[in-house]
């Protein structure tokens, strides 16, 4: 009685002292309303498994939830309640004509004037192409992030669109590649760094050191796709074969989902 006593109190307590940790929330804001086909989602699910992978490697003291918004889009106090509590909100959607898709634009006329000072923000989109919109949504999220007090950051000079069409390689459409994902973790980096270091130069001068990140991300850019493979291969390989929604490794992803 007394072993299982102490082992419930143990659980109770690291469960208190997770939720303690700065938290990044991830608000997936889609599906494609061109192709259904979830992109965006595999691209947050990257972003997310990314932030996870470096927190336990560098035991970085942080949390990472993801959250599909699309059922509180007609709930304006369950889309309040998912922009509150965390330190950094990550916002992702997918490209419409160009823009921003009727999901992301319906989430934020629910959330209205809610008031995110302190809190850190940033987004990523899918899209057809690289020129066809995609950063015409990013910077409406983060335009209308910014009109509620957020403080808002992309990595570097480069927004976070995740382009899956109108190219060669790969030839399958809703494919990520090996450079999306090493992009993902670029984000992933950047992402811990807001979090845990805020507006703290000092801090954040140690944590680019200790995750070997720069925010001048192209003055290290891969030569090559071969050095990438071994820390890559198995990530693009997950998102890629979570491509059909009735696959295993889409119902998979969805397991991450809050």
């Amino acid at each position: 009685m007394r072993i299982q006593l102490a082992a419930a109190l143990l659980v109770a307590a690291s469960h208190a002292a997770c939720q303690d940790l700065p938290e990044v929330r991830f608000l997936n804001v889609a599906p494609s309303p061109y192709t259904q086909r979830h992109d965006a989602f595999r691209a947050g699910c990257g972003i997310l498994l990314s932030l996870e992978r470096l927190a336990r490697e560098h035991k970085l003291p942080l949390r990472a939830t993801l959250h599909d918004a699309v059922p509180a889009l007609e709930n304006p106090e369950k889309a309040k309640a998912l922009v509150h509590g965390a330190r950094v909100l990550v916002i992702g959607s997918s490209t419409w004509a160009q823009g921003s898709a009727y999901y992301p634009r319906r989430f934020f006329e629910l959330v209205d004037a809610e008031d995110l000072a302190g809190v850190s923000a940033t987004a990523w989109a899918s899209a057809g192409g690289v020129h066809t919109g995609g950063e015409v949504v990013i910077a409406d999220t983060l335009r209308t992030l910014m009109g509620m007090g957020a403080q808002v950051f992309t990595l570097g000079q480069k927004s976070m669109v995740f382009p899956t069409g109108e190219r060669f390689d790969p030839r399958a459409e809703g494919e990520f590649t090996i450079l999306d994902c090493w992009f993902m973790e670029q984000f992933a980096r950047n992402i811990a760094l807001v979090a845990l270091a805020g507006n703290d130069r000092a801090k954040a001068q140690a944590l680019e050191k200790q995750l070997d990140f720069t925010p001048i991300y192209w003055s290290r850019f891969p030569q090559d796709e071969a050095s990438l493979l071994p820390r890559f291969r198995e990530l693009r390989d997950q998102l890629n074969a979570a491509a059909d929604a009735k696959s295993e490794a889409y119902k998979k992803l969805r397991t991450l989902v809050r």
